[in-house]
């Protein structure tokens, strides 16, 4: 039986004022763990050795993947207890799911041969340990692309309010003279990034200016940043010391 789908005569206000999920990645120490950790009723998921050690914060660390997905699962149990989720760093959660994708990988029967000594099982601690990515034709890629989108999925259905902090690599772009010039870039991998910067609805790149913290959303050829939020454009003053040397932070600059 066909539904009935009655289509709209009429344009719609927005339904969406601020983003529900936004990366942010800057230069390692330039201060991001600092800046999200002042969110009140937040939670940091730190995933970093000591990467929150100097920061007042609600902080739970994870130091592999098990502990990891346990949070997550402890967070499910307790129906969104956040305002705020904050996962320190994604760029971690990355380097994790070639491992854990590997394991998917053996545990399908198409890889019930890989990383096995007979029937003995091969452990990611051992020497002889390769990761999928070592397959043909970057045919393993497949896997710990999944992992992550799975974690994303997961981690997206936790709040209203996701932030996820990253890392930067640099690469060689084109410019539109021709030359090779030197572009900033999130630090995922392959289509990982891809997946996860179409699907945040903001990406700010963080720098800091004199005693400022800058989030850049200004989307230029050198800079991965920008949004689907109105008011997130250009560069906002995120954060500042003041004669005391404390960090003041303005978020109310981006959850308005």
């Amino acid at each position: 039986m066909t539904q009935t789908i009655e289509l709209p005569r009429e344009r719609r206000k927005p339904v969406s004022l601020n983003p529900h999920v936004m990366i942010i990645y800057s230069l390692p120490k330039a201060g991001k763990t600092s800046i999200v950790s002042q969110l009140q009723d937040s939670l940091l998921i730190e995933l970093e050795d000591g990467g929150a050690d100097y920061n007042e914060a609600c902080v739970i660390e994870a130091h592999k993947p098990s502990e990891f997905e346990n949070i997550l699962t402890a967070v499910e149990n307790n129906e969104k207890p956040y305002k705020y989720i904050i996962i320190d760093t994604i760029s971690k959660l990355d380097a994790w799911s070639e491992i854990v994708g590997t394991y998917n990988y053996m545990n399908k029967p198409q890889g019930q041969k890989f990383n096995r000594d007979g029937r003995e099982m091969i452990l990611h601690t051992d020497s002889r340990f390769e990761t999928v990515h070592q397959l043909p034709n970057g045919f393993g890629y497949q896997h710990s692309r999944q992992q992550m989108v799975n974690w994303y999925e997961r981690i997206c259905a936790l709040s209203s309010n996701i932030i996820l902090l990253a890392h930067i690599k640099d690469k060689m772009i084109e410019s539109k003279t021709g030359d090779s010039v030197e572009a900033i870039d999130l630090d995922l991998t392959g289509k990982v990034k891809n997946i996860y910067a179409s699907r945040a609805d903001a990406i700010g790149y963080f720098y800091r200016k004199g005693n400022q913290g800058i989030l850049n959303f200004n989307n230029e050829y050198k800079v991965i940043c920008g949004g689907r939020c109105a008011h997130l454009n250009g560069e906002i003053v995120i954060s500042e010391k003041n004669e005391k040397g404390d960090i003041i932070t303005h978020w109310n600059k981006i959850y308005i």
